[in-house]
């Protein structure tokens, strides 16, 4: 059978390299190990009218879709002003277009892996705060290597394992105040929450970038491999129901 289709939303950006004009870029990295890991990944138009009206229209071809890192989430969708930090999205309609494919992906049980910004949108969606700036202290989240503990009992660890993991770390943002319904699932030695999820729901969402080390951290790489199964088997159940006449 063919492999799941995995959407992953586009970050549009006013000049990408080699282009006269504005383009719609996602990292290399992540379409590798979507791939790697069995799925086909597709890139989603950030500028689609359906995706931003309709989130369902847009998703309703995917298996399975993976919300990647990218620019600062608007501190407005969280009741709060820009500090001098803030390092926005080209495209005005960024959050608005990721926010209704993360909302369409929760309504639809489609699964779902939320990278970064993806983990800061989620939580933000749901009501929740962000820290703008992280300061430099015991933890170095920015470009930086440093380890997570995950404990047993998760969606995370049943994906990756429970202990303790070294991540990838590419973001000065964290979760504040936390959105309703989400279970913190791995933090930081310094407490910044480094993974949510939300229970009954197909989703994992990871403060780090396991894009960024999948090809030789197999815990990194196991949680490319969880969306891509989590999407066969949702595509294989529907596909079953659709044989028997069920809608």
């Amino acid at each position: 059978m063919s492999r799941p289709l995995i959407g992953v939303p586009g970050m549009w950006s006013s000049s990408v390299h080699g282009m006269r004009f504005d383009g719609v870029a996602v990292a290399a990295a992540v379409l590798r190990c979507i791939d790697r890991a069995g799925g086909e990944p597709v890139v989603m138009f950030p500028g689609s009218i359906d995706g931003v009206g309709n989130p369902a229209a847009q998703l309703a071809r995917f298996d399975g879709v993976v919300l990647p890192g990218g620019a600062d989430v608007d501190p407005a969708r969280y009741g709060a002003e820009p500090d001098e930090h803030y390092w926005p999205a080209d495209y005005d309609g960024q959050d608005a277009y990721e926010a209704g494919i993360l909302a369409g992906c929760l309504e639809a049980d489609i699964p779902l892996l939320a990278i970064c910004r993806g983990l800061q949108l989620l939580n933000v969606s749901r009501g929740g705060t962000l820290i703008q700036h992280l300061e430099p202290g015991a933890v170095t989240h920015k470009d930086a290597v440093h380890p997570v503990a995950v404990p047993a009992g998760s969606l995370l660890a049943a994906a990756a394992g429970a202990g303790t993991v070294e991540v990838s770390s590419y973001h000065h943002q964290a979760v504040g105040d936390l959105g309703e319904g989400l279970r913190v699932t791995a933090t930081a030695a310094d407490g910044v929450v480094e993974a949510l999820e939300l229970p009954g729901s197909p989703l994992l969402a990871v403060q780090w970038h396991p894009e960024d080390l999948a090809a030789g951290n197999p815990a990194d790489h196991a949680l490319f491999q969880w969306v891509v199964e989590a999407a066969r088997q949702r595509r294989d159940v529907l596909a079953g129901l659709a044989g028997a006449g069920v809608r």
